[in-house]
């Protein structure tokens, strides 16, 4: 069912707000998650009726974004509570072969002098991984569903801006889109606003130089972020209005030169949402639909999550199958051939990708930083909607509360993983461990 306009005004009575909290207080940690207690391993067969009914009566907004078991259960069934557009498949089912090997398993990685292996970790019944696959050259040699079942279709979160940034490509190499003009030559409504003289690849590459930093601070605190936030499930602004998503985003306000720091924010994707949709005069679904899904042989239709305007929440809120998002990743490998016969993600657009960030920027605002620590190594910079590029062409995406997609193309592999929580080493180590053992 459908969660109601009044039952979303509802949720604010649970959305504690931190007053005078902004992306540019240094002193507070930025990426600390309020986190339940609870075993995803208890889902990793479903739902119960009472199960369902009473996380389904938890849930709230602050659920929604923090690490809880209500926010769990919307994370697999995300159409109870927003509505949603189809992204449909098409044609056959690409059935992916599966070639075990055990010994991703016992890859290990040490902390605190201590070795832990991949799979002892993610089988943990602390673990919050809910799924995780490794794919080597199109065939699957590596998976677990410890907190979900095989053909569920679970949340992407931030891991769906690579298919903003993967059709704003796709319009580029067309012709009909120009990085170096302005989001104002695309958006006649943009005009007055601070985004009118921003360059549509500072807004791709996510720096924008507006008041629109990301993290779980600034989702929760009293920011513009969070209005932007509030307006895409329809909930009253501090000032007690109600905005549609678009005046959020628009109303967005100027904080420095664009081009001058990477300051991640999924306010940049929607407005690249915006772009698409007015250059192709189609509903992101049907963009995604016929540019991306319906040609890569998936096992199943996506969603996505809607505001109440009817906006398709391209930043985060596309939900799939766990093998589908790895036939999305090797669209972008050696390895494409085997899901259709038509390259979808061509060699110039990939590198495009590897090739077009500014490593100046990288580690200037919060979660470049923050990704070289986690990766116990360092990308280059960040791309086309990709959060890190590494010297090697190496591609990777993060979601908010422990989802990933890893790409290597020149080892033809794609690690992809579900969660809601984070793990004990994080899985971008692990990833990437991962990737250059499989070399």
């Amino acid at each position: 069912m459908l969660t109601s306009a009044l039952g979303w005004f509802s949720l604010l009575a649970c959305f504690v707000i931190p007053q005078n909290i902004h992306a540019a207080d240094k002193n507070h940690d930025a990426y600390s998650t309020p986190t339940e207690d609870f075993s995803v391993h208890a889902i990793k067969n479903g739902y119960s009726l009472s199960e369902a009914e009473r996380l389904h009566g938890e849930w709230s907004l602050n659920k929604f974004l923090n690490i809880t078991e209500s926010g769990a259960y919307s994370y697999l069934h995300l159409g109870e509570f927003l509505p949603q557009a189809m992204i449909h498949r098409d044609g056959e089912v690409v059935k992916l072969e599966t070639s075990a090997r055990q010994s991703i398993g016992e890859i290990s990685l040490k902390k605190d002098g201590k070795s832990i292996a991949f799979e002892q970790m993610i089988m943990d019944e602390k673990s919050p991984v809910q799924g995780v696959m490794v794919i080597k050259k199109g065939e699957i040699i590596y998976q677990q569903y410890p907190g979900m079942r095989e053909n569920d279709r679970h949340v992407w979160m931030s891991n769906s801006k690579v298919i903003a940034g993967t059709l704003i490509a796709f319009l580029e190499e067309e012709g009909r889109i120009d990085l170096q003009k302005t989001v104002s030559n695309y958006l006649p409504k943009a005009k007055g606003t601070a985004w009118e003289n921003v360059k549509i690849f500072d807004v791709l590459n996510m720096q924008t130089g507006l008041d629109l930093e990301e993290n779980p601070t600034t989702r929760s605190g009293d920011t513009p972020y969070n209005a932007f936030v509030r307006a895409e499930l329809g909930v009253p602004a501090k000032d007690g209005k109600v905005y549609t998503h678009n005046e959020a985003l628009l109303a967005i306000p100027y904080l420095k030169k664009p081009g001058m720091a990477f300051e991640y924010s999924s306010a940049n994707t929607q407005m690249l949402g915006l772009i698409i949709e007015q250059i192709t005069q189609k509903r992101l679904a049907e963009v995604v639909s016929e540019r991306i899904w319906s040609k890569a042989g998936m096992a199943g239709d996506a969603t996505i999550g809607l505001s109440p305007q009817g906006n398709a929440i391209i930043h985060g809120l596309v939900s799939s199958r766990l093998d589908d998002m790895a036939r999305f990743g090797m669209l972008f490998t050696p390895s494409w051939n085997k899901l259709g016969d038509k390259r979808i993600v061509s060699e110039q657009v990939l590198k495009r990708m590897q090739t077009s960030g500014k490593r100046e920027n990288y580690l200037k605002g919060a979660l470049g930083p923050r990704l070289t620590e986690e990766f116990r190594d360092a990308p280059l910079f960040n791309s086309y909607q990709w959060d890190a590029v590494f010297a090697d062409g190496d591609l990777y995406k993060s979601g908010m509360n422990g989802q990933g997609i890893y790409v290597s193309p020149s080892r033809d592999n794609v690690v992809v993983w579900f969660a809601t929580g984070f793990t004990e080493i994080p899985m971008e180590a692990f990833s990437r461990k991962i990737s250059l053992d499989l070399d």
